[in-house]
């Protein structure tokens, strides 16, 4: 594997399969005829919205119309034979363009409209990513390797749960049409829009489940304080989400609801508490907790309010719906009547059975059309029987597909015997899902494992460097698509440009050739290296991790004390600060984009947030050996001040550039993603027992909380160290003209 060729007149992402440069420019500035095949006149509208350099007439001609600079697209009508059987021996012909540029003119070929579609995003990303000259003149025959290139970033995510709403979540109408511009120029053909929690969309059967007038605690830097304000989802203050499916819809982007089986599913399991699934009094005894509220599945209300929700997602125009179940593999319903049904089974089992109940009501409600897909079969153990697997492969009706399909958990063997089980198909997506992890440790870096230290590898399995392995084997064996799960966006673009470009053109590089080329495609090539560089540096650390008397996160075991946590904290605590000072160059650069700018400002705050972490770490971890050697107090209390100190920036740093920060309790359960109110606490404890210092003493009022994400993954524990040892099989590149694995 080779990196993108240098010769590219732009970085384009994803890259072309083949091309020839030309010599000269079209020029901007003349007006451009828009000239199209009669197949493709329904593009005329997005065709001249995505190219407003080329200073298209909004009323497009027919084909050959007169002589003179125009832009035509040629279609089944048209198309040159020559273009066609080019075309036809494209993995995907109809996702496929043929596309000339001279000094004169701008032909595009296509069999149809997706690929028109793909020809014009990849103009629309010449004429943003170039020099502004205009279009190089160039000769390309392009097209994807896999049909389905998906991605999943979020419109709530347990919002009224865990959260209330960051990033994504916040943005408006006209920020949501951007990001779709977005999508359509790196050719991701679909959009799988996470809405867990309270429903960010009007519902009237049901009012009192959507995201509306949720009282929410931020932080005001203003007043230092926190201050409780009314969060309203914004979709709800001005609708848009109809309009932005529609607008997806024009640019061939189709876009799917992800949303819980029978858990998250909309504010009914907050509101109406009785409706959640029940602990038994020695389960409780056990210390479980229903923190993912799952609804108990005998309820007929609860059945009802489900189907409802289903039907009312659907009226909003989404293609789609995709289903996951609860992430808890430790206990099922034990009400009386789910026992009477489902007590016979484990709980996995009877998890399982009722996500068969809940999807066969689901199609008898939705439109014969509508995507249904699904995300289940996921706790351990991960490598399943193959008898057990059939069994419920049976089950599952022919109409639904899977999004969710073994990532790399114990070698690509499962996986392949998912795909032999389940039929290629059916697969749309893999366990590609780094960028959640990022989310649901409170976004922190998360990008590659190259910044772990060797221990830590055995449980951050879900990064970039997998995501890319099983992108890759998901072409191999001839799925119908992947899906990359970007929960989190600022920051982690490269999250989405992953499945972009491994989707699309998938063998032109390897990782390390991907982020290379990523970073000048998202910096330039003056800032790219720059930014490339901060990624393979800048660390990742858990709040948990330094602090010994804390529980093991289950994502982030490690505990960085004594001499060697105090030199490996040494290590991040430069390489956070140099981070810094070379996004800090990056932001200097005049006439930063949008994109630019966001990227580099969220990864500026991780790297602050990492030093501050780090430099917390190696105060405490210091305290803890002159305390056990018996050092004088003014030196404990100087690193104790220093460690607190830190901390505390690290706490500010999150309340004054996040939204949504504070822990919640309206489960019951004091859940959140920020523990550095509880790590300050614990170092409070450790320092007022050994100071007397009643200012060193720790608050009360602090909640020992668990995270939205943390207490079903336990699991991983064990499962570590078999991760680190799997291998990516199924990315194993098969010999040119052979048949899928």
């Amino acid at each position: 594997m080779t990196a993108a060729d240098d010769r590219l007149p732009a970085p384009l992402l994803p890259t072309p399969k083949s091309w020839a440069p030309g010599a000269g420019y079209y020029a901007f500035g003349e007006p451009t005829r828009l000239e199209l095949d009669s197949s493709f006149a329904a593009l005329a509208e997005t065709v001249v919205l995505e190219l407003p350099g080329l200073r298209l007439a909004a009323e497009a001609a027919a084909v050959g119309a007169a002589a003179g600079r125009a832009l035509t697209v040629r279609g089944p009508d048209t198309i040159a034979l020559a273009d066609k059987e080019a075309l036809l021996n494209q993995p995907h012909p109809e996702q496929s363009y043929v596309l000339r540029v001279s000094a004169d003119r701008v032909d595009l070929a296509a069999l149809g409209t997706k690929g028109a579609l793909h020809g014009i995003a990849t103009l629309a990303q010449l004429a943003e990513l170039g020099d502004g000259k205009g279009l190089p003149a160039l000769e390309m025959t392009d097209g994807p390797d896999i049909g389905r290139r998906i991605i999943s970033p979020t419109l709530t995510w347990y919002a009224g749960f865990a959260r209330a709403g960051f990033g994504t979540q916040l943005w408006d109408g006209e920020r949501w049409r951007t990001f779709v511009d977005w999508c359509f120029r790196r050719k991701i053909n679909a959009l799988n829009i996470v809405m867990y929690g309270f429903w960010p969309f009007e519902f009237e059967e049901y009012p009192e489940t959507v995201l509306r007038g949720l009282p929410v605690e931020t932080w005001s830097a203003e007043i230092g304080d926190w201050v409780q304000v009314s969060f309203t989802h914004p979709n709800l203050v001005k609708p848009f989400l109809s309009e932005t499916i529609a607008y997806a819809n024009a640019r061939g982007i189709e876009v799917y609801a992800y949303v819980g089986m029978n858990s998250y599913s909309g504010g009914y399991p907050v509101v109406h508490p009785e409706s959640r699934g029940v602990l038994s009094e020695a389960l409780k005894a056990q210390g479980h907790v229903n923190s993912y509220d799952s609804m108990c599945a005998s309820r007929p209300d609860v059945r009802r309010y489900l189907v409802e929700s289903v039907k009312r997602i659907e009226e909003i125009g989404f293609n789609g719906l995709v289903f996951e179940e609860s992430e808890e593999v430790q206990w099922f319903c034990q009400c009386e009547a789910c026992r009477g049904k489902y007590g016979h089974l484990p709980p996995n089992d009877a998890k399982h059975a009722v996500t068969i109940e809940l999807l066969e009501e689901y199609m008898k409600v939705l439109r014969p059309e509508t995507l249904i897909g699904v995300r289940w079969l996921r706790e351990p153990p991960i490598v399943k029987d193959r008898a057990y697997l059939e069994a419920w492969a049976a089950k599952l009706p022919e109409r639904v597909v899977l999004f969710w399909a073994p990532g790399l958990e114990d070698d690509d063997r499962e996986f392949m015997k998912w795909a032999d089980m389940f039929g290629r198909d059916r697969i749309w997506s893999r366990n590609c899902e780094g960028s959640g992890f990022a989310a649901s440790l409170g976004r922190i870096p998360y990008l590659i494992p190259d910044v772990f230290p060797e221990s830590l590898r055995n449980y951050a399995f879900q990064h970039l460097w997998n995501d890319i392995a099983q992108f890759q084997g998901a072409v191999n064996t001839g799925c119908a698509g992947i899906n990359g799960y970007g929960f989190e966006w600022y920051g982690h673009e490269l999250y989405f440009m992953a499945p972009a470009q491994f989707g699309w053109d998938c063998w032109r590089m390897d990782r390390e050739a991907f982020l290379a080329h990523a970073a000048v495609h998202l910096h330039g090539r003056e800032n790219g290296p720059r930014y490339e560089a901060v990624v393979r540096r800048l660390p990742c650390i858990h709040e948990t991790q330094i602090c010994r008397t804390l529980p093991s996160f289950p994502f982030m075991p490690d505990k960085y004390t004594g001499p060697e946590g105090i030199a490996y904290l040494e290590r991040c605590l430069v390489d956070a600060r140099w981070s810094a000072g070379e996004l800090e160059a990056i932001l200097s650069t005049p006439m930063l984009s949008q994109w630019q700018r966001e990227n580099a400002e969220a990864t500026l705050l991780m790297a602050r947030r990492m030093a501050e972490i780090s430099a917390a770490g190696i105060a405490f971890a210091r305290f803890e050996l002159e305390r056990d050697a018996g050092g004088d107090p003014a030196t404990l209390r100087q690193l104790a001040d220093a460690a607190i100190r830190h901390a505390e920036e690290d706490e500010r740093l999150i309340k004054t550039h996040y939204f949504d920060t504070k822990a919640h309790l309206w489960t019951g359960v004091p859940i959140g993603e920020y523990y550095v109110p509880m790590v300050i606490n614990e170092y409070r404890k450790v320092f007022y027992e050994t100071l007397g210092d009643e200012s060193l003493a720790p608050d009360d009022s602090v909640p020992y909380m668990v995270g939205g994400e943390s207490l079903p993954w336990e699991w991983l524990l064990e499962w570590g160290p078999k991760i680190a040892a799997a291998k990516p099989l199924a990315a194993l590149r098969r010999p040119e003209g052979s048949a899928p694995a």
